[in-house]
């Protein structure tokens, strides 16, 4: 979306925002509605004719992001979709598809910039400051490396704490395939100083521990932050 004008002011919707607010939304003239301008703010606009919105006010944009990136290993059967989508809705910051030695799925340049368009779509649904970066595919030995001690290994092992003990200021959350890691991965992991943690006792789908990882681990972030801040 174009960047907000002034309180007062009025704004043109692009095309794809407009069909989001009248179809999806179903909004009429006079509704109120929310929109994220292209500089981050969070404003209440009132819907016009045609693709107008007069900004009414600036809203508070509540917390304020912390880095939170999901290392993905690409799931079989298109099933990255929901990843991308799902995980921008819980607040991830960016996303890495990750090779790994069990993974069956190789993305395709084609893939990657349809899961830049479903972040975009899923941002502007969940009405985030910032679109997600969707990043190009990296091996799992490159993602160790660029991670370090932010990085944190999702693994269902015994004795392994749960995710929110492991998340620091920033974090990056490292998902498996269906296959799980391999003993190099986890001992090369362990070695880089990556942490090892789990997400409850059950066995999930690498799609579905993708999304409960970040749930989980904004939810953690966020409640830090009111504690600190006296909330």
């Amino acid at each position: 979306m174009q960047a907000a004008p002034e309180v007062g002011g009025t704004l043109t919707l692009p095309e794809n925002e407009a069909r989001h607010v009248f179809k999806v939304l179903r909004a009429r003239p006079g509704d109120l509605v929310e929109v994220v301008g292209d500089g981050g703010g969070l404003f209440l606009g009132q819907v016009g004719d045609g693709r107008s919105v007069a900004v009414v006010e600036q809203l508070e944009a509540g917390f304020e992001e912390v880095a939170v990136t999901l290392y993905q290993a690409v799931p079989k059967g298109g099933r990255m979709d929901l990843v991308v989508e799902k995980a921008t809705e819980a607040g991830v910051t960016g996303i890495v598809p990750l090779l790994t030695e069990h993974g069956e799925v190789n993305p395709r340049e084609n893939k990657l910039d349809r899961w830049r368009r479903v972040a975009e779509s899923a941002a502007r649904q969940s009405l985030r400051l910032r679109v997600p970066e969707v990043r190009e595919p990296e091996t799992f030995w490159e993602a160790v490396r660029e991670a370090g001690e932010s990085g944190v290994l999702l693994h269902n092992a015994a004795g392994a704490g749960a995710v929110e003990d492991a998340v620091g200021a920033g974090v990056s959350l490292f998902v498996g395939p269906e296959g799980g890691w391999s003993d190099g991965e986890l001992d090369g992991a362990r070695e880089a100083g990556l942490s090892v943690a789990g997400l409850g006792p059950y066995r999930l789908r690498s799609e579905t521990a993708g999304i409960v990882a970040v749930a989980r681990t904004r939810a953690a972030l966020e409640r830090r932050v009111r504690v600190e801040g006296g909330v």
